[in-house]
């Protein structure tokens, strides 16, 4: 396993751990991932690592953006998939991503049949657009609906860990 593949391995790890200790990833950490992931594009490019650590780094937060401002997926989870696309470049990041959805699909759907609140979970679904559309609908400036309202139980995960899981795969060479 080359320098790399630890270094973003230990990255993506270390977020599972403090998102499911305490809910949140420490800023502290996506800065020193983002430092690592320049040193090291640096090391393996040269000049060139800069431009490659910098759309890698962009590219996560761009994307998900909107995701973000609705509340369905935490500023922390974003920056940790910039954090990643740092190491990673525009092309593995976007791998990653897609990975990452649908493993925290899979795991989400699991969560929720084990829960057995199918049916709350599609009524909060789509009780929150039609919320969001009528809001829109009669006010002229309106603010985000947030999709996350603080209240849900097991069936809200952690996004860090389908992150980590794309790192898995990528380690493992799946993409």
């Amino acid at each position: 396993m080359s320098l790399q593949h630890c270094l973003v391995l230990t990255v993506a790890t270390g977020a599972v751990w403090m998102d499911l200790r305490t809910r949140r990833i420490a800023n502290e950490w996506i800065i020193t991932a983002w430092i690592a992931g320049l040193v090291t594009q640096l090391i393996r490019y040269g000049a060139a690592g800069a431009g490659i650590f910098l759309f890698g780094m962009l590219f996560p937060i761009l994307a998900l953006y909107i995701l973000f401002y609705f509340h369905m997926l935490g500023a922390g989870d974003i920056k940790l998939l910039s954090a990643v696309g740092g190491f990673l470049g525009v092309s593995a990041i976007l791998k990653c991503m897609i990975v990452s959805f649908l493993s925290g699909a899979v795991l989400s759907i699991g969560i929720i049949l084990v829960c057995g609140n199918l049916p709350q979970r599609l009524t909060k679904f789509f009780n929150y657009f039609q919320t969001y559309f009528t809001k829109r609908k009669y006010q002229k400036k309106t603010e985000p609906v947030p999709y996350y309202d603080g209240k849900w139980g097991m069936e809200c995960i952690h996004f860090s860990v389908p992150v980590l899981m794309g790192v898995l795969l990528w380690i493992g060479g799946f993409y």
